[in-house]
């Protein structure tokens, strides 16, 4: 076998095949999208006929991580909306960033209820999409979140992440992040382990631990699918669905 074919050694005979599944077949194998040729068992599954079918555009049906204008974002929140309908989502969550974010323009308890009224007004406008109110609000070092419980509990979606103070042990990252899991508040934890490819290493992060706490609480983990993030990894949402924990890919669209 080679890139140019299979060659039988009994005629010497070299089989050319114009397309991968044909090359797959003469193998016995189910194909495999390039997608999950990652040395991650995938072989044994096309012998068994077990390869699961890749998530595609249209099994989306919302964006549960979005930044507008308000914070740091590009667009208003209504052209956000009507973007998310053209690519026919049924939801689309705003949540900006709290104002622990400054530099980030983030929002503080009363520019939310402002935000939450424009939500609710267009939600009386729009048709074929509904705007979730939300939020990603700060974890601070001490596991705390940046905004109250009473606004908190208002928004439909609460985002939980960290943003600051990333060089702690992987033990205070660890307790700080479960905190947040275990406050009643937040619904999800956004791109878990901090990484931006070519510039941040990952934190320091107990993500067995931080899956196992999830699943207890039925927290949402995040794949942040900025190119820049990819937050969670294949392998770590891999083990995260094995324990049973909700996955939501957001674009943390700005």
């Amino acid at each position: 076998m080679s890139e140019y074919g299979i060659t039988v050694i009994a005629t010497d005979k070299l089989e050319k095949f114009s397309m991968e599944e044909e090359f797959y077949h003469r193998l016995g194998l189910q194909y495999i999208p390039p997608e999950l040729r990652e040395a991650q068992g995938e072989v044994k599954k096309a012998e068994q006929g077990a390869i699961p079918k890749l998530v595609e555009l249209s099994d989306i049906k919302g964006n549960l991580h979005t930044h507008t204008e308000w914070s740091d974002g590009h667009d208003s929140i209504e052209e956000l909306a009507l973007a998310a309908k053209d690519m026919s989502y049924q939801y689309i969550a705003i949540t900006e960033h709290s104002a622990g974010r400054g530099i980030a323009h983030g929002l503080d308890v009363e520019r939310l209820r402002k935000q939450v009224a424009e939500i609710k007004a267009l939600n009386e406008r729009l048709t074929g999409i509904h705007v979730l109110t939300g939020i990603e609000v700060d974890i601070r070092a001490d596991g705390s979140l940046d905004l109250p419980h009473g606004i908190l509990s208002e928004l439909d979606m609460v985002i939980a992440a960290v943003h600051s103070a990333m060089n702690q042990s992987e033990e205070k990252m660890t307790r700080r992040v479960i905190n947040a899991i275990e406050n009643p508040d937040v619904d999800m934890i956004a791109h878990p382990t901090c990484r931006l490819l070519g510039e941040r290493e990952p934190v320091a992060i107990d993500l067995e631990a931080i899956f196992q706490t999830a699943a207890k609480y039925n927290k949402i983990m995040e794949i942040n699918a900025m190119p820049d993030r990819l937050d969670l990894k294949d392998i770590h949402a891999f083990r995260a669905r094995d324990l049973g924990v909700k996955l939501a890919i957001g674009t943390d669209a700005h």
